[in-house]
């Protein structure tokens, strides 16, 4: 098991550089885990899935940068928001907390 405040600082910390380099990005949530960082992000930009589901895209650990954990960053358009079905294992949507 990780330590829980690291995954919540990379949560926070990838929420906000991402936020910074993609001003479409309204709104990111993060879905708590206690191995990965599980982020949605809203993005205006995005067109909405065709099958309704939230795909995100995996990268893997990066010490070296401060990315201790893997992360699962998916960006989905504002109407899919509370909607679009989450991957199976990420619970639902209301237990994502707005960063």
């Amino acid at each position: 098991m990780r330590d829980e405040n690291a995954i919540k600082k990379q949560a926070e910390d990838l929420a906000q550089a991402n936020r910074e380099v993609e001003p479409t990005i309204s709104d990111v949530y993060w879905f708590p885990h206690a191995e990965e960082v599980r982020l949605v992000e809203i993005d205006t930009s995005v067109s909405a899935s065709p099958d309704g589901e939230v795909h995100p895209f995996h990268f893997r650990p990066s010490p070296s940068d401060g990315l201790p954990a893997p992360s699962d960053v998916a960006l989905i358009s504002p109407e899919e928001f509370g909607k679009a079905k989450l991957p199976d294992d990420w619970g639902t949507w209301d237990k994502a907390k707005k960063l």
